[in-house]
């Protein structure tokens, strides 16, 4: 009988009927059906109940974002997550940094398929097998996981009897824009990865014809975000023969924030669900994720980029390279500066404390941007070139030794586009004599990292790592 009615729904019988050719164990009708989702690492090693992993929070979007920042740094330090952009990999051409020669631009435009390359290297990763997913840079996140529902059978007199599980295992790639205030998330059941679990012999048949509603929203739908695509119906088994990537776009609404450059955070996930007839389960969530998009106008330094959205559950970072013989003696001097502030200039009375070296923790002080050449720029220099020049307050032996004007420059940090920069009364600074040419290759890098990886005005923290 199962059989048959596996065959008549694979040639064209209304799917309802599968989920009713599954009768209750102990023979009862009039009952109802339940499904309970859950996910799962690919190696079985971790289920969890997939109810309470989503908060379903709508405040998520504010527009001071101070709450879901912080929420969003504790994520990215216990998952280990960290955006890096390495110099030392920037090719330069006439001692400047270009696109072309970078080889690298935030996304312009989405395609039906996620970015081969990126999404591979993402995927390849441990960390993709995690219910916090791997964040490869600030522009793409993704995840390999499984996603599943139990299905019992509720009696008429309330017991509750289990029937079987089935899950698949996906592939799921979100990517940020460096064109609109958006992210598109992209959806890949893996082949043949379809799984039943206890479900008796002759159940199986129509078990496989259930069908599985998968979307990927916005937590706050409708308030500050909304998405553009509805949930997606397969049976279990049409998904597990389906390698065709879907996807689901959403986008920020820049009218509900007042805050600078127009930020807003929104949380994110991908719902699951069991929907026949009269029936539906409850929606299984991945654990939220975030996202923060913003209409800032000033990153032109490499076209015109006025609006963006980026993955923000991440510790984003610099990184310079003593062996990169191109800013070989600044990347020393950041060393010496965050390792040994001790012996940099200029000589303090009290001890240094230098921030902005990346340890992978959100918990360390880092740097935040600020508008370069405006006033706190400015106040920078002032206060640097008065220690480079043995000036008031650092006369003598305080400040830093002559050196040749004609060949070298005095650098240095934190930057001088930073708020933690020599002006800081909070914070302390070392400055050092480097070769002209190399000082100006390492500020041209800096400029492309705080491109490459969108970081704003004021409230941005980024951290910076020296690698030998």
């Amino acid at each position: 009988m199962m059989l048959v009615t596996a065959l008549l729904l694979v040639f064209g019988a209304s799917a309802p009927q599968a989920l009713a050719q599954v009768a209750p164990a102990s023979g009862e009708g009039g009952g109802t059906w339940i499904a309970e989702p859950f996910l799962q690492s690919l190696d079985g090693d971790v289920t969890e109940d997939a109810r309470g992993l989503s908060t379903r929070d709508s405040k998520v979007a504010s527009q001071s974002g101070g709450d879901v920042q912080r929420a969003a740094m504790r994520q990215a330090k216990a998952g280990g997550s960290h955006s890096y952009r390495d110099t030392s990999k920037v090719p330069l051409r006439g001692g400047k940094v270009t696109l072309q020669a970078a080889g690298f631009t935030p996304p312009r435009y989405w395609a039906d398929t996620p970015p081969a390359k990126a999404a591979k290297a993402c995927l390849a990763k441990d960390s993709s097998n995690t219910a916090q997913g791997e964040t490869h840079d600030r522009w793409l996140w993704c995840q390999k996981y499984r996603m599943g529902l139990r299905y019992y059978y509720k009696t008429s007199d309330g017991r509750k009897e289990y029937r079987g599980s089935t899950s698949i295992a996906y592939n799921l790639v979100t990517v940020g824009s460096g064109q609109v205030r958006g992210v598109r998330t992209y959806f890949q059941a893996r082949k043949g990865s379809l799984s039943f679990d206890d479900w008796s012999t002759e159940n199986l048949p129509s078990a496989s014809l259930l069908p599985l509603l998968v979307q990927a929203q916005c937590a706050d739908e409708g308030k500050s975000c909304n998405g553009v695509h509805q949930p997606i119906q397969h049976t279990w088994r049409y998904w597990n023969n389906d390698t065709k990537w879907k996807h689901w776009d959403f986008y920020s609404h820049e009218s509900a924030s007042s805050a600078k450059d127009k930020v807003l955070f929104h949380k994110w996930h991908l719902s699951w669900w069991g929907k026949e007839g009269t029936f539906t389960s409850e929606a299984g969530h991945t654990m939220d994720r975030t996202v923060r998009c913003d209409s800032a106008n000033y990153f032109t330094f490499f076209g015109d980029w006025p609006q963006a959205c980026v993955n923000y559950d991440v510790v984003p970072h610099l990184q310079y390279s003593i062996s990169d013989q191109r800013v070989a003696s600044v990347a020393r001097h950041i060393r010496t500066a965050q390792d040994s502030p001790e012996k940099t200039y200029p000589i303090e009375y009290d001890r240094k404390v230098i921030p902005g070296k990346f340890t992978n923790s959100r918990d360390d002080r880092g740097l935040h941007r600020l508008v370069y050449r405006g006033k706190g720029w400015q106040s920078n220099e002032n206060v640097k070139n008065a220690a480079c020049q043995r000036k008031a307050p650092y006369e003598g032996w305080r400040g830093h030794p002559a050196y040749n004007t004609t060949t070298h420059q005095c650098d240095e940090y934190p930057f001088a586009s930073t708020w933690e920069g020599a002006a800081d009364p909070d914070w302390a600074f070392s400055v050092r004599a480097v070769p002209k040419t190399e000082n100006e290759k390492a500020g041209g890098l800096l400029t492309w990292y705080f491109f490459a990886d969108r970081i704003l005005y004021d409230n941005d923290e980024f951290w910076v790592q020296i690698k030998d």
